[in-house]
């Protein structure tokens, strides 16, 4: 996970860096209505171009995993499973963000601005972790494909709610002294 973490963080830098080429998502595209069979990285890949996402490849064939910087900055390890030995046909897809331990706050007080988190938005859950870790996921299946279009929503909801927690959650538990 540690050398998941030091990948994002170059990534941000260079996605920072490329921030003034991002395409706007077209909910309209005709592409969008496509059925994606399967996950795998290549149709995974296609959608984060679409909605302006920068991304780097990581795990092995049989467990792709891609590194992501979402337009709003948020990162996200998407993890592909269920997959066929090669990784092109994958059931299912997890989006998960991690922060580091919030120093300011009990791990109570934590667990419990969680918990009003997850009670007030249910897209994603949030949790931690047994070190105290904040973190975020969601998990889609694609047992039966998966609409394109709707694969680019969840991703950028997904971004959307990350940068919620960060800011309405996480943000004023670290501002606490």
């Amino acid at each position: 996970m540690k050398t998941a973490i030091a990948a994002l963080s170059a990534l941000v830098v260079t996605a920072t860096a490329a921030q003034a080429a991002v395409p706007r998502w077209n909910p309209r595209a005709p592409e969008n209505n496509q059925v994606i069979p399967a996950f795998n990285v290549a149709a995974v890949e296609s959608v984060l171009n679409s909605i302006g996402a920068r991304h780097r490849r990581s795990g092995t064939a049989a467990k792709p995993t891609l590194l992501v910087v979402f337009p709003n900055n948020r990162t996200a390890v998407l993890t592909l499973g269920a997959c066929n030995s090669a990784g092109t046909a994958c059931k299912s897809l997890s989006m998960q963000s991690n922060w580091t331990k919030i120093a300011n706050s009990t791990p109570a007080r934590t667990a419990t601005a969680i918990q009003r988190f997850n009670q007030r938005y249910s897209f994603a859950k949030a949790y931690m972790t047994s070190d105290g870790q904040p973190g975020m996921q969601r998990y889609l299946t694609a047992d039966y494909g998966f609409i394109r279009g709707n694969l680019a929503v969840n991703l950028l909801v997904f971004s959307t709610q990350v940068d919620r927690f960060a800011k309405d959650v996480l943000g004023p538990l670290e501002a606490r002294r």
